[in-house]
């Protein structure tokens, strides 16, 4: 009876062991930086407004950005745009310092390079970072393609202690794009489809964004307790094998 309850113990601790070496993943893909655009699929019709935001999400130690989100001229028309960086529901901490803010509807693109300034301390978290509002003018399919002013990915920059001798460094993010899908007449909505990269965004042949399925994480603090709860399991097996196999290695 002892060596199977031994090796009953054993196999516990190896089930055990496989759970730390799975959660710390688990762990990381919940905090994993997203810039998106939502929602990320919209179907309108000609004449219509519609509106889509610029999110981050899960970002940690942001101190910089430079984003840009492109669009088809030819059947979108940019009725208004309003920045968020360094405001409340936003991103970045004041005091910002704009290099760039801008929106231009014969080129299609609107624009936002921002900093924060000495001394104010690195964001954390999530916010918005402008929405777009939008007039429908034709038929057929746009993107919503976000970049930057430089590149064909946005890019985000971390903070550096004034006087610490670091530098920033750039921060990698998932890439969500956004497609508009336009028509004559009110028609059912498109399915919800996500392009993701982890630091350029791949274009598919046709503009609408690759479809990827989701798999539901659990957050960080349910992460924890389950940590808790199995180093205190681990310790209970670790007693009870001692006094129940005391005289088995003597």
């Amino acid at each position: 009876m002892r060596v199977n309850h031994l090796k009953t113990s054993i196999v516990m601790l190896f089930f055990i062991a496989s759970l730390f070496a799975v959660l710390p993943i688990q762990m990381a893909k919940a905090q994993t930086t997203t810039i998106s655009v939502t929602p990320q699929t919209n179907t309108v019709s000609v004449g219509q407004t519609f509106s889509v935001n610029i999110e981050i999400s899960n970002v940690q130690n942001l101190y910089g950005l430079d984003i840009a989100l492109s669009w088809d001229t030819s059947m979108l028309k940019l009725d208004s745009n309003q920045t968020f960086v360094g405001e409340s529901n936003g991103v970045l901490n004041p005091q910002v310092l704009f290099v760039q803010e801008s929106a231009d509807q014969s080129t299609g693109e609107y624009n936002v390079v921002a900093t924060s300034e000495n001394p104010a301390g690195p964001f954390s978290g999530s916010g918005t970072v402008a929405t777009l509002t939008f007039t429908v003018k034709s038929t057929g399919q746009s993107s919503l393609t976000l970049k930057s002013s430089t590149s064909n990915s946005p890019q985000l920059a971390s903070y550096a202690a004034p006087g610490s001798g670091e530098t920033s460094q750039p921060i990698s993010a998932t890439v969500t794009n956004g497609v508009v899908q336009t028509s004559s007449s009110t028609s059912t909505p498109l399915s919800s489809s996500t392009s993701t990269s982890s630091s350029t965004p791949t274009q598919s042949p046709s503009s609408s964004p690759t479809h990827t399925a989701s798999v539901p994480e659990l957050s960080v603090a349910a992460l924890a307790v389950i940590l808790v709860l199995i180093t205190l399991a681990a310790a209970l097996l670790s007693v009870r094998m001692r006094k129940n196999s005391g005289d088995y290695f003597s």
